[in-house]
């Protein structure tokens, strides 16, 4: 008979049967979403994220808490200490298993960092408001963990998705997961992922995008892998970071984008870093104009009180 901890262990990472996820993907694809507003009309999609990057998202961790959801699945002792406390409070605690209780703390206890993924019913509504057209190239400088891969290939417009992801474990996941995707919606959206950050630049991508929009790291609030080619650990110092990673970044893109094409980003501001204004006057000096900033309520990724903000720029 397993023990608990074995039957957590065992049941901890979501998997779902094949043809369940087929049905959401394809109720996703059907669904009409109003793209005036970025309320989540769909809550099963992200069980499509859950099955392919739950064990890669639990590994990483952020500075709201001491420990990834990982460090305490395999430690004895911070399990003992997750679920005694979870025991303790019952009257918030009430899922029916130790497991689904398990994933609510990591979200709710300051004792965990537990990283977000960007939601993919939000990421689809971003791409059918700005690039509401077939044939768009959408470029993510930031995959992470697919919700913007999913939501550009499951939109009812035909997109052309490139991404950039350094991470070479995440790479290889999203390269099987976007194969998932086209053998099961098998239409004329198209996807091609470079293994490295976006600060490398890509000459063939030069006038041909139409929207870039991505999520991109905080700087050092989430440590995904200690994985070298991780920009927070190739620029250790936040000025630095700023200016071999973010003006890097946003001067390929400014090449990248056709002219009157947007470049959209999500970001929020930290107890330690104004990353908001440091990013509208790095994209300013690289030409950009800035059209928008609207407010995204989703999960958020740090501690401060403020909602995402959704900064639109324009190649003019």
């Amino acid at each position: 008979m397993e023990s608990r901890f074995e039957t957590i262990r065992n049941s901890i990472y979501r998997r779902y049967e094949e043809d369940y996820l087929r049905q959401i993907l394809t109720e996703f694809c059907m669904q009409q979403l109003n793209t005036s507003d970025f309320n989540i009309e769909n809550r099963n999609i992200s069980k499509i994220l859950n099955h392919f990057f739950d064990d890669l998202i639990y590994r990483a961790k952020s500075k709201n808490g001491r420990y990834s959801p990982d460090e305490i699945i395999n430690n004895d002792e911070l399990l003992k200490s997750a679920l005694d406390y979870i025991d303790q409070h019952r009257g918030f605690y009430q899922q029916k298993s130790d497991a689904a209780n398990l994933r609510d703390f990591f979200f709710s206890s300051s004792m965990v960092g537990k990283v977000t993924n960007f939601n993919p019913v939000i990421a689809r509504k971003i791409y059918e408001r700005y690039a509401p057209f077939d044939g768009a190239t959408i470029f993510d400088y930031s995959c992470g963990f697919g919700s913007r891969m999913l939501g550009a290939l499951a939109s009812n417009y035909k997109y052309n998705y490139i991404g950039v992801e350094p991470y070479d474990e995440l790479y290889q996941r999203l390269l099987v997961f976007g194969n998932w995707l086209n053998s099961v919606l098998s239409n004329e959206s198209t996807t091609t992922i470079y293994n490295f950050g976006s600060e490398i630049f890509i000459p063939d991508l030069i006038g041909d995008v139409d929207l870039s929009f991505s999520s991109p790291p905080y700087f050092n609030y989430e440590i995904y892998t200690e994985c070298e080619t991780q920009s927070y650990i190739r620029y250790p110092k936040y000025e630095e970071w700023l200016e071999k990673y973010v003006l890097e970044t946003i001067k390929n893109i400014y090449r990248y984008t056709k002219e009157g094409g947007l470049h959209l980003v999500n970001l929020e501001d930290t107890k330690r870093i104004k990353l908001i204004q440091d990013w509208i006057e790095i994209a300013l000096k690289a030409g950009f104009s800035l059209e928008q900033i609207e407010e995204i309520s989703t999960r958020k990724r740090t501690t401060n009180k403020n909602q995402n903000k959704l900064l639109v720029f324009k190649k003019k």
